[in-house]
């Protein structure tokens, strides 16, 4: 009898998403450093924080929001994982 796929924990797959979402943000901007979260305040499954060097343009800190945020709500489509993203100074 042919064995299922083992599917992944819901644990494993935040695991994997927010270093997916880790790696995307030091794409945009390798300085930045990166602070993950697992604090709930009401249905989400963790926070990711940004804090991008303070030499950066104003433009590049609005570009790391837009692409972030909109990989943040492509997961929640994807996997009903609900992440958080902020940009922080």
């Amino acid at each position: 009898m042919p064995r299922k796929p083992k599917t992944p924990s819901r644990q494993d797959l935040l695991e994997t998403k927010l270093s997916e979402l880790t790696a995307l943000i030091k794409d945009l901007s390798p300085q930045a450093r990166v602070e993950i979260s697992f604090e709930q305040y009401e249905d989400e499954d963790a926070h990711i924080h940004v804090y991008p060097p303070p030499s950066i343009e104003a433009e590049e800190v609005t570009r790391i929001e837009l692409t972030m945020g909109e990989r943040c709500n492509d997961i929640l489509l994807e996997t009903g994982l609900f992440i958080i993203g902020a940009v922080c100074d």
